[in-house]
């Protein structure tokens, strides 16, 4: 079935899917852009933040390598683990239950706090090494965040742990917890023959810490000669691994970082849960199964919660235990600022094509309205009626022109009728004339006749022409001139925003350089910084050796003074001896009268020289105290000089590990920087191309115009055509 539409309401759909058409273009393209490029700037953005805690994480563990490889090198560890070896075999026949029961049963702190006591009050050669070494190491595992610090002589004795724990002197030989972990981590690493080998165990339960999850790190202690004596072992911080993972930041509402084992069970908390996640909570996810295959990337997948997150993932390897870091948050708030961008592109989309259909609308009554109303003047002129009043002939454009057109038909139709009257009118005089007259008013009625016909010719001639013009020059005149207008307003309007939005790309881009360029100088900083920070640990390091030299040296020096002070003890017992006998010798000279005079004299001298000895030998005893304090004071000192050159150590591990993750941060800058720049390359590459979109449109609306030109000329035959008719009714 054919539909045929007026002018009225093709103008309002011909610009209502015109600017429908052009709108969805425009906007399609602009929203697929935008989305790509959030989309693109979200994933990356969580890769991101999973490579710095991957590399916080990593960062740590190497931190806790270092300690372990440098305590057990120390020579404090090593003086501990061979004085707490001896004293642990003179502590009895069961030193299990004794030192468990010193140290645990007895101990007045809490359960959790058993590790403040520093020295049990039964005197033995082990409380009193435990009352100098404990606050150390205690104050080590504080420093760091261990859970526990063991030393376990070469027969397997736990002969030393800061916790105290139910393992606590135990054998991890053959005793109760020989197959538990910290048995395990302990075999292998003493079976290892490198210097500086460690052995690490992933999470378990533990029982000793109520099964509680534990993971150890252990490395080989050798003496000074190079023999091993035994090995020092860490109980892994958990505390401190969440504290890495837990991070809030760039991760907004829902997002969260964990690390899962080859079990797919979490290796720590999630930030979400209040209790404990680790060991408890499985995560076997195609991103989780990829991490573990040694795979980075990102997915969207269903989490542990059955909710679908947006998933980053890596592998990480510590000392041969495979684990997966996840960065992960919710699909809906990762792709939120996507759905704003569709929302409120919906929104204009439909706003501008009400806009648009508004005015189209109102565009089509402004034109069609004025010729229906012409029409309906002709359509009444065609009837015969003359009265009706003729429209728009004060307009100034082509509808006034067609409007005097119309009026003109109407003025000759008017004096067609009123030629009509007159015609009859002398017909009749003619009839009531005399004979003699009727030749004439023969030839008149036949000039009349003719002239009659030929009006009526011209007449319908000239309706004709009208008619035909007025349907072609209408409907050309209303469609090209609408589609010229709309078009040549949407291509200018869309080559304005283009040249607008491809400056700010450029810009954008400009930037973005800029700042990868400022990135990559700071990262060259910080790989210097770090040479520095390494440099300063080494001449740290020497100078804890030479502390340690000269602290041996003055404490052999002390050791010498001593018995220097042993050797004037003896020497003053003998004078005072030598007086006694001096004394007796005189006594018994004055029993002998003057035989014994000349004895008596020499024994005055032995006695004045005894006792000139005795004073000498006072004098010294007091020199050898005065040196003795001296070098007292001398071995505390160089061991506050090498506890802090020590420290200064510590700082400047701790420095270089920050510097390397600020390096590692700094990278990740610089990439996502780039990635920004070549996505705003892309946003300027589309904008070029909607630009030449928009330069095509302004030619089609160029062509348009020429259409509406073309019925300019039709109208001017229309009155060229109009003049003829009104010259040739003059002239009949």
């Amino acid at each position: 079935m054919n539909i045929s539409l007026k002018i009225a309401q093709k103008l309002p759909a011909y610009i209502i899917g015109a600017a429908l058409v052009t709108g969805v273009a425009i906007g399609g393209i602009s929203q697929y852009e935008a989305e790509d490029f959030l989309t693109v700037e979200v994933e990356s953005k969580l890769i991101g933040i999973m490579e710095s805690r991957k590399a916080a994480l990593d960062s740590y563990l190497g931190m806790i390598q270092q300690d372990l490889r440098a305590m057990s090198v120390n020579t404090m560890t090593q003086q501990s683990l061979e004085g707490f070896s001896t004293a642990f075999d003179e502590v009895g026949n069961s030193p299990l239950k004794t030192l468990q029961s010193l140290y645990i049963t007895t101990n007045p702190n809490a359960n959790g706090e058993k590790h403040k006591l520093d020295r049990a009050s039964d005197n033995s050669a082990y409380s009193d090494l435990h009352g100098k070494i404990h606050p150390r190491f205690r104050t080590l595992l504080e420093e760091r965040g261990y859970y526990d610090i063991f030393l376990v002589d070469t027969k397997g004795d736990v002969i030393y742990s800061v916790f105290k724990e139910l393992d606590y002197a135990t054998n991890l030989a053959k005793g109760e917890w020989r197959d538990s972990d910290l048995g395990v981590v302990f075999r292998d690493v003493m079976s290892k023959g490198g210097s500086g080998a460690l052995s690490f165990t992933d999470f378990r339960p533990y029982a000793p810490s109520a099964d509680a999850p534990a993971s150890f790190m252990a490395s080989q202690v050798k003496s000074s000669s190079g023999d091993t004596i035994g090995a020092l072992i860490f109980q892994m911080p958990i505390g401190e691994i969440n504290k890495i993972m837990q991070q809030q930041a760039g991760l907004g509402e829902s997002g969260e970082s964990y690390i899962v084992g080859k079990d797919f069970l979490m290796r720590s908390d999630s930030r979400f849960s209040e209790e404990s996640t680790i060991l408890k909570t499985k995560v076997d996810t195609g991103t989780t199964r990829a991490g573990l295959d040694g795979k980075t990337g990102l997915a969207e997948v269903a989490d542990y919660r059955d909710i679908m997150v947006l998933s980053a993932h890596a592998p990480l390897n510590i000392l041969g235990v495979e684990w997966a870091v996840m960065t992960e948050i919710d699909s809906s708030e990762a792709f939120a600022g996507v759905a704003a961008i569709q929302k409120i592109s919906m929104i204009v989309g439909v706003v501008v094509l009400l806009i648009i259909g508004v005015i189209g609308y109102f565009l089509a009554r402004t034109i069609a309205a004025p010729m229906v109303n012409l029409t309906n003047a002709m359509n009444v002129l065609a009837g015969g009626d003359n009265e009706v009043e003729v429209p728009s002939q004060d307009r100034t454009d082509e509808l006034g022109d067609m409007g005097k057109a119309v009026q003109v038909f109407k003025d000759n139709a008017i004096e067609k009728v009123r030629l009509e009257a007159e015609e009859e009118l002398a017909r009749t005089e003619r009839a009531t004339r005399e004979q003699e007259e009727r030749d004439r008013e023969a030839a008149a009625n036949t000039e009349a006749a003719a002239r009659q016909e030929r009006i009526d010719g011209l007449t319908t001639g000239f309706g004709d022409t009208v008619e035909e013009i007025l349907g072609v020059v209408s409907a050309q005149s209303t469609e090209m001139e609408a589609t010229a207008q709309s078009m040549s307003e949407i291509a200018k309007q869309t080559m304005d925003e283009s040249v607008s939005v491809s400056s700010a790309a450029e810009q954008a881009s400009a930037s973005v350089q800029t700042v990868a360029s400022a990135a990559e100088e700071l990262s060259s900083s910080i790989g210097e910084i770090s040479r520095q920070v390494t440099h300063s640990s080494e001449i740290s390091s020497q100078a804890v050796a030479a502390a340690n030299d000269t602290n041996a040296t003055i404490r052999e020096l002390a050791t010498a003074a001593q018995k220097v002070g042993d050797v004037v003890d003896l020497i003053n017992d003998i004078a005072e001896q030598t007086n006694l006998l001096a004394l007796n010798a005189t006594i018994e000279a004055a029993r002998a009268g003057d035989a014994g005079k000349g004895f008596a004299v020499v024994a005055s001298e032995v006695k004045n020289l005894a006792t000139q000895t005795a004073k000498a030998t006072e004098d010294i005893g007091g020199q050898i105290t005065e040196i003795q304090g001296t070098t007292e004071k001398a071995v505390n000192a160089i061991e506050g000089i090498g506890a802090t050159i020590s420290q200064m150590n510590e700082i400047a591990t701790a420095i270089a590990a920050a510097v390397e993750e600020q390096g590692a941060a700094t990278g990740e800058i610089s990439r996502n920087v780039q990635e920004a720049a070549s996505g705003t390359q892309s946003v300027s590459e589309s904008i070029v191309n909607v630009r030449g979109a928009s330069e095509q449109t302004g030619t089609a609306s160029g062509d348009v115009l020429s259409s509406s030109r073309e019925l300019a000329e039709r109208f001017n035959t229309l009155q060229s055509e109009v003049e003829s008719f009104l010259k040739n009714i003059k002239e009949a």
